[in-house]
């Protein structure tokens, strides 16, 4: 299963998407004696050519310790990726049969792609997969399984997951979404309690030291209490770094300087996330999900303010971290409505704790 894994996260390191996938349904060996094998389809997006895309197949597979003999006939192997239709196109090169010339002899290929193309017509043989189901000559039966191969284990390298970003990036939607999926505790920050926040959207300059100081001393004392809990698995929608960003932008050189003091303090007794996932958009987009989200306290929020945040992470992201960073462009996905949008984050995630 995790070779399944494995192999769609690295797919969308090029580029590829994942758009569908069908269950994982475990088959017997096909053209030799062997222990079961699993088997699943997916429907991608690419802008590759048939042949790259083969390629791209090859690499992978070799990545994952295939390597393919000519003539060596069927054998175990710990992945196979066959490219069974490019569109409606018919190719016939040395390396390169499209659609594949004997799947429709196979039911641990027209099982699972029944699953996610049904009406797909084969050029060739001008039949649906549905109908090629149904006159399929195999007796194998396929066994499915209850499996979201859309779950990568991304918990096993990463237990503790911080999510960061703007101002309106989607952090505590992303963070809510992982939590609930795999079933595991999230952590958030209580950022509308602070008595201050809206004060300082009016009057920053005024504000700001009150802002935060109870920011700094709400975070580590709600973290100290968290962590006493001793949660397995955690998913967090913030990272006490996030602390400097906004203080360095919000007080002045000497107050800064003071709040930095107690920062680097504190945090040395502090749990560290296992990786720091980064969502980066642009601020027309965080101005939008500003509006849509509708807090009536950051309608104000100018576009420079954005901009220096941003800065603040750039900086931060830039320095010497004691754990890893991922960062993900989320300016044209939107991961709450669209679930393959929400899994390629997912796959990225788990691509980062092999690759």
């Amino acid at each position: 299963m995790e070779f399944l894994h494995k192999a769609l996260a690295l797919l969308e390191a090029y580029p590829i998407s994942v758009k569908q996938l069908s269950q994982v349904y475990e088959t017997p060996a096909w053209g030799f004696e062997s222990t079961p094998f699993y088997n699943a389809c997916a429907s991608l997006d690419t802008t590759l050519d048939p042949q790259a895309l083969l390629e791209v197949f090859l690499e992978i597979e070799q990545q994952l310790g295939r390597y393919r003999e000519p003539d060596s006939g069927y054998a175990a192997r710990t992945i196979d990726l066959d490219l069974l239709f490019y569109k409606n196109e018919i190719i016939c090169t040395s390396d390169l049969k499209v659609p594949h010339p004997k799947l429709h002899q196979r039911n641990f290929v027209l099982k699972p792609l029944s699953e996610i193309a049904p009406s797909l017509t084969h050029p060739i043989l001008f039949q649906t997969v549905e109908q090629l189901v149904a006159q399929s000559p195999d007796p194998a039966e396929v066994i499915p399984l209850k499996y979201n191969l859309g779950l990568p284990p991304i918990l096993k390298v990463f237990p503790y997951i911080a999510i960061e970003g703007n101002i309106g990036v989607g952090k505590t939607t992303l963070a809510s979404l992982i939590a609930k999926y795999y079933q595991v505790v999230l952590h958030t920050e209580a950022f509308a309690e602070n008595p201050h926040l809206e004060d300082f959207y009016q009057n920053p300059e005024a504000h700001a030291l009150q802002v935060e100081t109870y920011f700094l001393n709400d975070r580590f004392e709600k973290d100290t209490l968290f962590w006493e809990k001793e949660p397995e698995a955690v998913i967090a929608d913030f990272c006490l770094h996030k602390c400097l960003i906004f203080a360095a932008e919000n007080l002045s050189s000497d107050e800064f300087e003071t709040y930095r003091e107690k920062f680097d303090l504190e945090i040395e007794q502090k749990k560290k996330p296992s990786l720091l996932l980064f969502l980066k958009a642009s601020v027309v987009h965080l101005k939008k999900q500003i509006q849509t989200r509708g807090r009536s306290f950051e309608q104000g929020i100018e576009e420079s303010y954005l901009e220096q945040i941003e800065a603040g992470y750039r900086r931060l992201l830039n320095s010497n971290l004691p754990f890893p960073v991922l960062e993900i462009d989320v300016d044209r996905i939107d991961f709450e409505k669209n679930e393959y949008a929400f899994q390629k984050i997912l796959r990225a995630v788990f691509r980062a704790s092999f690759s």
